[in-house]
C-alpha cells in the first residue's frame, strides 16, 4: 500500500480517542517533569517565584502526580508487548511506584533539602480546618487557638496544648508576639497555665495526651483591639531548634 493510499484511509473514532490519550500523557508528563527540573534545579528556593502557594509540601505533591501520570502513561505504551514483556515491566512499576510514593512520604513528614527545612519550621494558619478549629502540630504537640479577648486594653490569647508524644517540658521564647491592627507587635509578658501565673519565661511540663489550657498576656495596646492580623509563637523542639507558628487574621472578643 502507497503512503497516498494511507491517507485516504479514514481514521476511526477508537484510533482518535488512542491518539489523544497518548498525547496527552506525553504533554502531562513533560509539563510536571519540566516544572519539577525548573523548582528542583533552577532555583535552589521556590519562593523565590513569588506564589505563597508554593512550598516543600506542594513540591512533594507535583513529584506524586508526575510519578502517577508518568505510570499511567507508561502502562498505555507497554499495552501491546507479549504478555511475559508486559507483566515484568507493571511488576517493575509496581515496585518502583511504592518505593517513589514511600520516599516522597517521608521527605513530606520531615523535607531534607535545606529550602524545606527551614519553611517546615515556620508553620502559618490562616482559618478554621473542617471541624471548624484553629490548630496546628509541631514537634508533636498540637496547637489549638481557643480564642483571644481584650481585658480592658491588655490582650490575651488562650490555646489548648496536647502533646502527642513522651511527658516534656515547654516554653514560649521571646520571639512570641501579637501585632495590632497598625502592624505594631505588642510583647508576651506572662502566662497562666491551667490556673497557675507564671512570667513570660516560665517552663511547664506537657504529659502526654492530657490538654493543657495556657493563657498568654501581651503588653497593653494603646487601645482596644478588633481583631490581630497575627498571633506569633515562638518555642523550640527537643532537639532545641527554634520554631514559630503564626495564626492570621484573629478576631478579639
Amino acid at each position: 500500500m502507497t503512503p497516498q493510499q494511507d491517507l485516504l484511509i479514514p481514521v476511526t473514532p477508537t484510533q482518535k480517542i488512542t491518539s489523544l490519550i497518548t498525547r496527552c500523557m506525553a504533554g502531562l508528563g513533560v509539563v510536571l517533569s519540566g516544572l519539577w527540573a525548573l523548582i528542583t534545579y533552577a532555583v535552589p528556593d521556590p519562593s523565590a517565584f513569588g506564589f505563597t502557594f508554593i512550598s516543600w509540601k506542594s513540591v512533594v505533591l507535583v513529584v506524586c502526580t508526575f510519578l502517577f501520570l508518568s505510570a499511567v502513561s507508561i502502562g498505555w505504551q507497554i499495552r501491546n508487548l507479549a504478555p511475559i514483556l508486559r507483566g515484568s515491566l507493571q511488576f517493575l512499576m509496581a515496585i518502583g511506584l511504592s518505593l517513589g510514593f514511600f520516599i516522597l512520604g517521608t521527605e513530606y513528614a520531615k523535607p531534607s533539602f535545606e529550602f524545606a527545612k527551614l519553611q517546615s519550621k515556620i508553620v502559618e494558619n490562616e482559618g478554621t480546618n473542617l471541624l471548624g478549629k484553629r490548630m496546628e502540630v509541631l514537634d508533636n504537640v498540637r496547637i489549638e487557638l481557643l480564642g483571644c479577648e481584650n481585658i480592658g486594653r491588655l490582650p490575651t490569647c488562650t490555646f489548648e496544648l496536647t502533646n502527642l508524644n513522651i511527658d516534656r517540658s515547654f516554653r514560649f521564647y521571646d520571639g512570641t508576639y501579637l501585632f495590632d491592627e497598625t502592624g505594631g507587635p505588642l510583647k508576651f509578658e506572662s502566662i497562666r497555665v491551667g490556673q497557675v501565673d507564671g512570667e513570660y519565661y516560665s517552663e511547664f511540663q506537657l504529659v502526654k495526651n492530657v490538654p493543657t489550657r495556657v493563657t498568654l498576656n501581651f503588653q497593653q495596646s494603646g487601645r482596644k483591639l478588633n481583631n490581630t492580623p497575627a498571633i506569633k509563637l515562638s518555642f523550640r523542639d527537643k532537639n532545641n531548634d527554634s520554631l514559630m507558628l503564626k495564626f492570621s487574621d484573629v478576631v478579639m472578643n
